[in-house]
């Protein structure tokens, strides 16, 4: 009996790595198939239909994220909820938990639709005489369908599978979905249809997702039961979510809202185009991140507090180490990708250094909490952290708004700055303190190091003049300032693990 249990236990453990691998894997795959897709679109859109038409099409995705909100944190709160039943095999708690989210969703999706609505009739007198008011609107409707079908279709699977560890799944439909929607925008720009028109068969492309995940769950789970009854209580901290949900989405999609509202479309167009850029960055980390939840939500179900201590220690600093390197990266390279890749956008001014190295800052201090941020929800600790979440909210529509007023577009990374400094603290603290129950110096102790050879490197690889006519030039440069970035770490690890650790070393 005690060999099957033993047995039971390492199958499961190597069905967790091979999930895992899958899962950041899946999700490399995701992001660096979005990048590419994502930088082939703008160039099409601006030099066939202008910048005003490129910040129009991204300031209403914007402003529908927002409407995005009456999703009410039901979604976070049933994943949540989900670990359990899960773990413990509880068909019943399952189909409970779903059928609730699918009621929620639901009331939701019908509420989002008239908000969508709402928005096509107030859109066109925000932006004014500067795209055509008959566009816009139609615009607004065009881009709500994809908003819809979360509510409607796609919700109650994404919320299965997130939970169930199966995001490679949900990794593998977007990335087919991303490359045909591209594929299908491109050729219709280039046969000389209309922003409409290409905007409404992506949204269809998307639609399609909705087919691949139904036929997955529909045949890798047995007794699925969304219309089962209800288990209202399981998502109780849906409020909470909602939330962490408000401060996320007013944080990251406020600047170009606050943009549409004090500046022109045109500046839009310019903060597009390089948030656009560091979104793949952010995606790429994101890699590291998804996914990840429900793995350590299965460790604090266990409750076994020193497994975590440990594993979370050594998931944070490989992450402080891929993000100083991608960020460094990213610093060094940002202006000569720049200036290949807005060569022919000549309506406004894409060439704004001071811009990239506030969006630097602003990435940096964002994703210092990504780790922290994953274990707050791999926890449930959503009401315990939902004013603090508003705060950072708060502080970020106040701050962007007045440095907007003040130094124009790029006041709204000023105010992001604020935010993101603030809310990294807290929640460097409050993991520490009231989940893993540990000491904040030593998480502190490695951004510092980390910050202080990353700094030095690329104070060092700056001095280096370098000369990139092409994307292939770009990219040779691309490789060597990753390896020369990379080498002194190696070198340290092997040095330490030699000279501290001489048994791990010479293991055989």
């Amino acid at each position: 009996m005690e060999e099957n249990g033993i047995q039971e236990e390492t199958d499961r453990f190597m069905t967790r790595r091979q999930e895992l691998f899958l899962t950041v894997i899946s999700n490399l795959v995701l992001q660096a198939a979005s990048a590419v897709c994502g930088f082939v679109l703008p160039p099409l859109i601006v030099g066939t239909f202008g910048s005003e038409m490129n910040g129009m099409v991204s300031s209403i995705a914007q402003f529908i994220a927002y409407l995005s909100l009456v999703e009410a944190g039901i979604g976070g709160a049933a994943v949540a909820a989900l670990y359990r039943p899960l773990a413990m095999n509880d068909v019943g708690g399952r189909n409970s938990i779903l059928s609730a989210a699918v009621r929620f969703y639901n009331r939701s999706g019908i509420l989002f639709t008239a908000l969508v609505f709402v928005l096509a009739f107030l859109y066109p007198l925000i932006v004014g005489n500067q795209v055509d008011r008959m566009q816009s609107a139609l615009m607004v409707l065009v881009l709500g369908i994809t908003g819809a079908a979360e509510f409607f279709l796609i919700g109650k699977y994404r919320v299965l599978l997130t939970a169930d560890k199966k995001m490679y799944v949900i990794s593998a439909v977007q990335m087919l979905a991303v490359i045909m929607n591209t594929a299908v925008a491109a050729v219709m720009i280039k046969l000389g249809f209309g922003i409409i028109a290409v905007k409404l068969v992506s949204a269809l492309v998307y639609l399609s997702r909705y087919v691949f995940l139904a036929f997955y769950v529909n045949k890798k789970y047995r007794n699925l039961d969304f219309y089962a009854e209800p288990d209202m209580q399981a998502v109780r901290q849906s409020k909470s979510v909602l939330v962490h949900q408000i401060g996320g989405i007013v944080v990251f999609n406020s600047p170009l809202v606050i943009i549409t509202l004090f500046c022109s479309l045109k500046d839009a167009s310019v903060y597009t185009v390089y948030a656009m850029v560091f979104n793949a960055v952010n995606q790429l980390l994101g890699s590291f991140i998804n996914g990840m939840q429900s793995f350590f939500g299965e460790l604090m179900v266990k409750d076994d507090l020193e497994l975590t201590r440990k594993i979370f220690s050594r998931y944070e600093t490989l992450f402080f180490t891929v993000e100083g390197w991608v960020y460094s990266m990213a610093y060094l390279l940002i202006m000569p990708f720049m200036r290949l890749y807005t060569s022919k956008m000549t309506d406004a001014e894409y060439i704004q250094p001071l811009l990239a190295a506030l969006f630097v800052a602003v990435g940096v201090l964002n994703n210092l909490r990504q780790p922290g941020n994953m274990l707050i929800g791999a926890v449930g600790h959503f009401q315990k952290t939902q004013y603090r979440s508003l705060m950072e909210a708060i502080i970020n529509v106040v701050c962007s708004t007045v440095f907007t007023i003040i130094f124009g577009f790029i006041g709204v990374l000023f105010g992001g700055v604020c935010s993101y400094l603030y809310r990294t603290i807290d929640i460097l603290m409050y993991t520490n303190r009231h989940i893993l129950v540990n000491s904040t110096a030593k998480s502190v102790s490695k951004i510092a190091l980390f910050f202080l050879y990353f700094v030095l490197a690329v104070l060092v690889l700056k001095h280096i003049p370098v000369f990139i006519p092409s994307y292939l030039i770009w990219i040779i440069y691309a490789l060597v300032y990753g390896v020369l970035l990379l080498i002194p770490l190696g070198v340290a690890k092997i040095i330490q693990v030699k000279f501290f650790c001489p048994r791990k070393f010479n293991r055989k």
